[in-house]
């Protein structure tokens, strides 16, 4: 019930902050990203502030797994090329006889380049477990490269 709620504000917490500048600065991208694990990301704008990002690959160092972001975007002050996100999506992980699914979070910044089609990302990725032993575990995320495919 407590992650009930913790997930639930959370999610309020998002929906509120859905106002404001909007920022988008390509269309889509595919790169990796290492960190507290090692994954494959591909991320897709689907409107001018919002964009999916999907995750695929060891999590922890321990489990394979899939997740998927919704994300909003704003730019940074007058840096029109550095954008910071936030968002929220599922997860699932698997690993020796064991599964976990839960929420994860996004918190990061987004720096892309107009010279070259290279796209920087720094970010936590915090996850709740909700089947699998429930429990928030705070490590996650990294740093990222991927390449512009279309802007």
């Amino acid at each position: 019930m407590k992650l009930l709620r913790y997930f639930t504000a959370v999610l309020a917490l998002w929906a509120v902050g859905m106002t404001g500048a909007q920022a988008q600065l390509y269309d889509q991208a595919l790169g990796l990203r290492g960190g507290v694990g090692a994954t494959v990301t591909y991320k897709k704008f689907v409107s001018e502030p919002l964009a999916f990002e999907a995750i695929l690959g060891l999590y922890d160092y321990d489990y394979f797994g899939l997740g998927l972001l919704l994300q909003k975007h704003k730019f940074v002050g007058d840096l029109n090329r550095l954008l910071w996100y936030w968002g929220v999506g599922p997860y699932v992980t698997f690993g020796d006889n064991f599964t976990g699914v839960g929420v994860s979070g996004a918190l990061g910044l987004d720096l892309s380049f107009e010279a070259i089609p290279i796209d920087i990302t720094l970010d936590w990725l915090p996850r709740i477990r909700l089947v699998g032993g429930g429990r928030f575990l705070p490590s996650g995320g990294g740093v990222g490269i991927r390449y512009i495919i279309d802007y």
